[in-house]
């Protein structure tokens, strides 16, 4: 039997809960993954895993397993990574899965920098602002905005951004320019919502101690960064978006930022990755170009 084989099929089994999709992220039969951890199991005289028809759980036994495998696999790849930096520069594709906006206004901007110093490298971009999958997807990481809750996953976190509430100077020559955030339920707004058919998000602001959410009845939902941004530069309504999509439009007064007194809290945003992809060197270059990409920008960088 070939062990690490095993102890890897056996990961793979664990983060995506079921032998298929697990068989999916590893591009090998089905019943390759189940010989592998049946194999494991009589080996080592202890079950693993339980299986049912509906879903696959951890026995405690497999759970102490994981750890320690966990640890052992992260340990080898990076003996294997380091040993193949040295020899050549970083090679391969990788897929990576970005927030639309993040993506199109910074990520994208700047990837010739990254090719120059990684010609070898070729990255599959995913732009989008659905919850992705990375286990059952082959995603090698994901730069998600927010808190993540996802188990299993490694969480970096490499910035934060603010939100600047704004609209253009003849959408506030039409409407009055709004002294309090309550008075933005008397004016026309433009809600952001992150999924197809989802609610859209509130409205966020926070003044001294005080904080609060503010539910709008928009105008116009839309479920995209770049129609947001439109929707907002056409004067349909105020918009409240990232900082850094805005700074643009504000430096040339195309935006007028509102509500400056009452800025929401900065929100944090994270690359994240499975632990069985171990960083491999293609990866690890990546994220650390991303680390120091945010570090650069003064409205993305950590706080």
């Amino acid at each position: 039997m070939d062990r690490i084989a095993a102890m890897n099929a056996f990961v793979r089994v664990v983060e995506a809960g079921t032998f298929v999709k697990a068989a999916d992220t590893l591009d090998v039969p089905k019943a390759t993954v189940t010989r592998l951890i049946q194999n494991l199991e009589a080996d080592l005289k202890v079950r693993l895993l339980h299986r049912t028809t509906r879903s696959v759980t951890v026995t405690p036994e497999g759970a102490i397993y994981y750890e320690r495998v966990m640890r052992l696999l992260a340990d080898l790849a990076d003996i294997e990574s380091t040993t193949t930096h040295a020899q050549r520069k970083p090679s391969g594709g990788i897929h990576v899965d970005v927030p639309t906006a993040i993506g199109t206004l910074v990520l994208v901007p700047a990837l010739a920098d990254f090719y120059r110093a990684y010609p070898d490298i070729g990255i599959d971009l995913d732009l989008g602002n659905r919850r992705t999958d990375l286990m059952t997807e082959g995603i090698d990481c994901a730069i998600r905005a927010g808190e993540v809750d996802e188990q299993f996953l490694v969480a970096r976190q490499i910035g934060s951004f603010g939100f600047t509430t704004c609209a253009t100077p003849a959408f506030l020559d039409a409407h009055g320019t709004p002294a309090a955030p309550d008075q933005l339920r008397d004016l026309p707004t433009v809600g952001m919502t992150p999924s197809r058919g989802g609610r859209a998000l509130s409205f966020q602001f926070s003044h001294n101690d005080q904080k609060g959410d503010l539910a709008l009845n928009h105008r116009l939902v839309v479920d995209d960064t770049n129609a947001y941004l439109a929707a907002g530069l056409a004067s349909l309504g105020i918009i409240q978006a990232p900082t850094y999509s805005v700074r643009g439009a504000i430096a040339a007064g195309t935006l007028v930022p509102l509500l400056v007194d009452w800025q929401p809290q900065a929100t944090p945003v994270h690359v994240i990755y499975a632990p069985n992809r171990y960083l491999s060197a293609k990866v690890r270059v990546f994220i650390d170009w991303i680390i120091e990409l945010f570090e650069q920008n003064e409205h993305l960088r950590r706080r």
